[in-house]
């Protein structure tokens, strides 16, 4: 009788630690999941405002031309980085 209340004991021990294992895996998951989708927002919020300076025309040159350089450098492309290389174009005739 007594090894059955032990075993018992044991098992039900187990199920309690297996069960928050189990809680405490799908919270870190969760978490993860969380913090990816939150850096992936700020990655595409950053890029937004990059995008916004380099092709706001009322921007310095100068300020558009290093937006455009860390639009291409976090993964920017397209028709925003032709425009950037089109501001590289204009950058040496408004130096001299």
């Amino acid at each position: 009788m007594q090894d059955i209340i032990v075993i018992g004991s044991i098992l039900s021990a187990l199920g309690v630690i297996i069960a928050t294992a189990v809680k405490v895996y799908k919270f870190i998951r969760k978490w993860e999941k969380w913090v990816e989708e939150t850096s992936e927002h700020s990655l595409d919020n950053y890029l937004s405002i990059k995008r916004l300076t380099i092709m706001s025309h009322e921007m310095p040159l100068s300020e558009r031309i290093a937006a455009g350089e860390k639009y291409i450098k976090y993964g920017g492309n397209g028709e925003v980085k032709h425009k950037y290389e089109e501001l590289l174009n204009h950058l040496p005739k408004e130096n001299f």
